[in-house]
């Protein structure tokens, strides 16, 4: 657990931050089930080249839920089928996310999330041990964190800038509930709310690369 003299250096770097006007909202139901199994230890770039090829080739096609199930019921569940639903999808051989993305689908099936506005508000009320923690294998606490982020939950994604950005303050590396605990503690002293404080580290993490 952080000590209360580390909390007081975390509070004053977040003080230095520089301020953002930027948010993470993404209004798109398909394209944030689509961040969900591709925006994680991927390279920037390949992601950006992955959602560019699906909006050039496939999206006036895939726009909605039933739209992608119809699409994922042509491929078979298995590895060359993903495989090719991969490289249809995003020009990438990517078929464990193409197997995330279905078990994604039924899970918000079974939670009657089913469009953006559905998401939404399963966004504000949901809890990752209660609702999401075992249910996609590879979804983690992190990943879970990061989607509903994008709905416009108040939170921290415990991602590689935000580890960085704390173990250059105490010089440790926190666990990820910590981290998020602690960010989300500071963002309440400074005022702000906690999506603008992760957006601000992300913002000092990039410069500084």
């Amino acid at each position: 657990m952080f000590t209360d003299s580390e909390y007081q250096q975390i509070l004053k770097a977040c003080r230095t931050l520089p301020k953002t006007i930027n948010n993470y909202l993404e209004n798109d139901f398909v394209m944030n089930l689509f961040s969900t199994v591709l925006d994680y230890q991927m390279i920037r770039t390949t992601l950006a080249n992955a959602e560019s090829h699906y909006k050039e080739n496939h999206w006036h096609k895939i726009r909605t839920r039933d739209d992608l199930a119809n699409f994922l019921g042509k491929y078979p569940d298995t590895k060359d089928g993903n495989i090719a639903a991969a490289q249809y999808l995003w020009g990438y051989r990517y078929w464990t996310r193409v197997h995330q993305l279905r078990g994604l689908v039924a899970y918000f099936d079974s939670s009657n999330v089913t469009d953006q506005e559905s998401l939404r508000e399963w966004a504000k009320t949901s809890d990752f041990d209660r609702d999401f923690k075992g249910k996609i294998k590879g979804l983690s606490f992190a990943i879970y964190k990061w989607l509903v982020m994008r709905q416009g939950v108040a939170t921290i994604k415990p991602d590689s800038n935000v580890r960085k950005f704390l173990n250059g303050i105490i010089n440790r590396t926190l666990p990820d509930r910590e981290a998020v605990d602690v960010l989300e503690r500071t963002a309440r002293d400074l005022g702000i709310p906690a999506n603008e404080l992760d957006w601000s580290i992300w913002d000092f993490q990039s410069n500084r690369k």
